[in-house]
């Protein structure tokens, strides 16, 4: 069965019509295990406390990798992607949110109808992937998060997308022969044959988060090289030729010094080295969390069903689709699962 992200509510609410309302969500693998357990409090919200922490989580691999060699290691994300998996889908923030509100609140919140130029921003390819404009409000189209009395107005108008940076994220490695992972992790990953590999996964996710940028009605594109040198002056060159303003973000120190000293306004995206112990979240973010732990990971198991984030087959409309599959263990799930899969395709064609 293939479904989207938003699609994943019926598979929680037919694991709590079966009282299962305590989910774990794990790899495979039995060196790594339980990454969170959830707790469905209600038909709104979750908790979800994290059983593998950042350090737990890199000990595990480390072990995988002492085990099973290097191609199981690199399989799995490195420790500080896993933590930017969690914080791309919601379950917690980035670690300078404060630094990045006062930026914004300085340098965005463009009063149009008042004369004030648009408001463009910027990312470094270091930060597509991990559903930035998303989280950090900056997404027109998401609404915004700034304090009352900004008369609602969104954080930045729109995006310029830097060529530099598209080339950048289109380059993949996929896998040829998963015998070395299903040694590993289990006959599940037999079926990443032809898929991307490792952290290509992530680059993927960035890859189609660009090009879905490409899409919005409010996106500028600006021409350069690849290099944080070329991209910087890209944006320089945009800045200098159209009348609005470009607002820069990046996790990298040197890129946002570099483009600083090209006279641009630009903010440091910092994550956490590691993560808190417990969230309470919709069940909507629910969705998108478990959606980027299948895909970082590739596989991930709950009760009575297995998620695919990669698998033989899957094209660039599944990509862009935000699509899983989705194998069922349960007939008494499959069943109801099929029922809500049928009401949600009927009213999808109203």
């Amino acid at each position: 069965m293939i479904l989207g992200e938003r699609h994943l509510m019926p598979l929680l609410n037919g694991l709590a019509d079966l009282d299962t309302t305590t989910i774990s969500v794990a790899h495979p693998a039995e060196e790594i295990g339980e990454l969170l357990r959830v707790r469905l409090d209600d038909s709104t919200e979750a908790t979800v406390s994290v059983s593998t922490g950042r350090y737990t989580y890199e000990d595990a691999r480390d072990e995988v990798e002492r085990r099973y060699g290097e191609a199981a290691y690199e399989d799995l994300p490195d420790p500080q992607s896993y933590v930017r998996t969690l914080i791309a889908g919601g379950l917690f923030d980035v670690a300078n949110r404060d630094d990045i509100d006062r930026f914004l609140r300085r340098h965005g919140h463009p009063d149009l109808e008042a004369g004030h130029d648009p408001v463009m921003a910027g990312l470094d390819t270091n930060l597509f992937g991990w559903r930035m404009p998303a989280v950090l409000g900056l997404d027109p189209a998401w609404g915004s998060q700034q304090d009352e009395g900004d008369d609602e107005r969104p954080p930045v108008t729109g995006f310029v997308l830097s060529s530099g940076v598209k080339e950048e994220l289109d380059w993949y490695y996929k896998h040829h022969d998963t015998r070395e992972l299903t040694d590993a992790f289990g006959d599940a990953f037999e079926r990443l044959t032809n898929q991307p590999a490792g952290k290509n996964r992530s680059g993927f996710l960035g890859l189609y988060e660009f090009r879905d940028l490409m899409g919005q009605r409010q996106t500028d594109f600006t021409d350069s090289d690849t290099g944080d040198e070329a991209i910087v002056e890209g944006y320089r060159e945009y800045a200098a030729d159209h009348r609005k303003e470009v607002v820069l973000f990046s996790n990298d120190t040197g890129f946002v010094e570099r483009a600083t000293d090209a006279g641009l306004r630009a903010q440091k995206v910092a994550f956490p080295p590691d993560v808190p112990k417990r969230a309470t979240v919709s069940w909507e973010t629910l969705c998108s969390l478990v959606y980027m732990l299948a895909v970082v990971f590739g596989v991930v198991t709950l009760p009575k069903a297995t998620l695919y984030g990669v698998w033989n087959g899957k094209d660039g409309k599944h990509w862009e689709g935000r699509e899983l599959a989705l194998e069922v263990r349960s007939p008494k799930l499959a069943e109801r699962l099929e029922r809500d899969q049928q009401i949600v395709g009927a009213y999808q064609e109203m």
